[in-house]
């Protein structure tokens, strides 16, 4: 098979054998594959890898063929498998599966191969069947708005109003599975004009820059009075004081630390950007206004069904996410404009073309 790999510092198209799909397991050719905010994150790993290996050890770096959002065509079934998916089939699923050391992410794994590849395997019980509706190119957005659906789920503790930091893929599927739900408003924050619009188009309320206008002190925009600390409360206060939720969608240094230091007391704060690196905030801060603070990982097999039925039902609302279609060859170079481009959102990469 012909697949993307990252070796270290080092991408390049490669020749690989190509997978046998093992018992659970089913033997897919990739459509449409995403690049993730996650891929991103493990090339600086890899790249922090390879300058921590001596010059002499660097091709014994293990190789890893990222894609872990992406549509595909069934070529085949494992031997024993039961499944109702049959060749020809279009899918999309899970990327994780079970390994002797314990969970793993396909396209995050050097033994599990992902979806920037002519072929790949993914287990056959985490696997859906993709109506014949929904074009290739969104069936691939399955798996990042089941992060943001499963975001929003998490929020149970206030119906709102809503705070979105970062209007990337998940920020933005947090704004959508959000609205759809009738949970509102929304308020959205991001330094990309691009990225802000197509925030306004999936109906957030209120949509701003960082750079000029500081989302924490737009509560009365929102309609909310924030309330005050525990012991301030009325008396005879019954029920649960009124706060609102706030996704940290960005994973970017310090956020978390300035989102405990501004959020009005009773806020619950979900993280889902992705945060690699070491965070540091003041417990107090939360404390005294007893913040919930909530991390939120991935989704359940029932979101990421329901994801696609979001699909479905709302096309036109999830093609906006959609900034580019690319060949394999180009994926290094897509891997840059996601890094550095802020009009880029989504881009896909056609593992075939």
């Amino acid at each position: 098979m012909r697949a993307f790999t990252l070796q270290g510092k080092a991408f390049r198209v490669a020749e690989l054998p190509d997978p046998s799909p093992a018992t659970g397991q089913i033997l897919v050719r990739p459509l449409f594959t995403g690049i993730c905010g996650s891929d991103l994150s493990l090339r600086k790993q890899m790249a922090a890898l390879a300058d921590a290996t001596p010059a002499e050890a660097q091709d014994q770096l293990p190789i890893i063929v990222p894609g872990h959002e992406f549509s595909a065509e069934v070529i085949g079934i494992g031997p024993g498998t039961e499944t109702r998916l049959k060749p020809g089939d279009r899918m999309t699923g899970l990327p994780f599966t079970h390994s002797h050391d314990g969970p793993a992410c396909i396209g995050l794994s050097p033994i599990y191969s992902g979806g920037l590849a002519t072929l790949s395997c993914i287990d056959a019980v985490r696997s859906y069947r993709v109506p014949d509706s929904i074009p290739d190119d969104l069936a691939a957005l399955t798996e990042p708005l089941s992060v943001g659906l499963h975001a929003a789920n998490i929020a149970n503790r206030n119906e709102g109003p809503n705070m979105v930091i970062g209007c990337g893929p998940v920020g933005l599927a947090v704004i959508l599975s959000l609205k759809l739900a009738g949970r509102g408003p929304v308020l959205a924050a991001d330094f990309s004009a691009e990225r802000r619009a197509v925030a306004a188009a999936l109906g957030a309320d209120i949509v701003l820059d960082p750079a000029n206008d500081s989302p924490y002190e737009r509560w009365s925009d929102l309609g909310h009075t924030p309330a005050p600390m525990s012991p301030l409360l009325a008396r005879d206060f019954h029920g649960q004081p009124p706060g609102l939720n706030i996704f940290e969608c960005t994973g970017a240094p310090g956020v978390i630390d300035q989102i405990v230091k501004s959020a009005p007391a009773h806020s619950h704060i979900v993280v889902v950007g992705v945060c690699p690196h070491e965070e540091k905030f003041t417990p107090t801060e939360g404390i005294v206004r007893e913040l919930t603070l909530e991390f939120s990982f991935a989704y359940r097999p029932e979101e990421f069904a329901g994801a696609l039925a979001l699909i479905e039902a709302h096309p036109e609302a999830v093609s906006r996410l959609i900034t580019s279609r690319q060949p394999l060859a180009s994926t290094e170079a897509a891997f840059d404009a996601l890094a550095k481009d802020p009009h880029e959102i989504k881009i896909l990469i056609e593992p075939n073309a």
